[in-house]
């Protein structure tokens, strides 16, 4: 085990408790054999540009923010679109292992690193979804069968929310991760939100135990069904995402013009 991680250990538990989780000696090792394996793999697949010292704060605890806003419960489904290296979905896993997990990514990479990892961590009830979410959430086996759907980094959040309100029952909730400078996405895909069946999002500020880093956490509930046209295709809704990012920019040359 890498001497960087090793001195980890107090960090993810206290940090851990902070957000009202307690974990095991054998939820603690499997933290830190995942942060081994990923630093590992890493050598060899573009997985994360964190370095060993900081996967604790940056991976595991970021991640573990979504508790303060959602509270997992045994047998809940839990989606997480653009896993890439399991993040959030699999710190979520680990925390509260009596959850289903669906981890999925367009890209191959990830599951050449996920797929063994969960085995050798002797995780069960992890579905492993090599797919776009634009396509997957027109399937019957994902199309508003879970409990929660998350994503964390991508995307505007007009494109975010066509990418996930599809996967969430109705009733059922997705929470998003961004920064607070974010924020203004949020009043930018409100109208989009409400028509892919959501309700009003409901931003949170959270801190990471361990660092100055904040997390705008925005969950949305699933009051309706998602319309059947929605998701669209990718290029039509990042072409439609983009004019958003376009008018910041507008408004910010503006702004120091003026």
């Amino acid at each position: 085990m890498l001497p960087e991680l090793t001195a980890q250990i107090g960090v993810l538990q206290t940090g851990a408790q902070a957000l009202g989780i307690t974990l095991s000696e054998q939820q603690m090792a499997q933290f830190l054999h995942y942060a081994q394996r990923l630093h590992d793999a890493n050598r060899f697949l573009n997985l994360t540009a964190v370095p060993p010292e900081h996967t604790v704060v940056r991976h595991f605890l970021d991640s573990l923010t979504l508790v303060t806003v959602w509270q997992p419960e045994p047998g809940a489904r839990i989606l997480d679109v653009g896993t890439g290296a399991g993040f959030p979905g699999l710190p979520l896993k680990l925390a509260f292992p009596q959850v289903h997990l669906a981890l999925l990514d367009s890209r191959h990479d990830p599951f050449l690193f996920l797929r063994p990892l969960c085995e050798e961590l002797g995780i069960s009830d992890v579905e492993l979804i090599h797919a776009r979410a634009e396509e997957a959430a027109h399937q019957p086996q994902w199309r508003e069968q879970f409990d929660m759907v998350t994503a964390r980094a991508v995307a505007h959040l007009w494109a975010l929310a066509e990418w996930t309100l599809p996967f969430v029952r109705v009733g059922g909730s997705v929470v998003w991760m961004k920064r607070p400078t974010q924020r203004v996405e949020v009043i930018q895909a409100r109208p989009h939100i409400l028509r892919l069946g959501g309700g009003e999002p409901q931003p949170s500020e959270v801190a990471v135990p361990h660092s100055d880093i904040v997390n705008l956490l925005m969950r949305v509930q699933k009051v309706v069904p998602t319309p059947t046209p929605y998701p669209r295709a990718a290029a039509r809704v990042l072409r439609e995402a983009k004019r958003f990012k376009q008018a910041i920019e507008d408004g910010e040359r503006g702004s120091y013009s003026g």
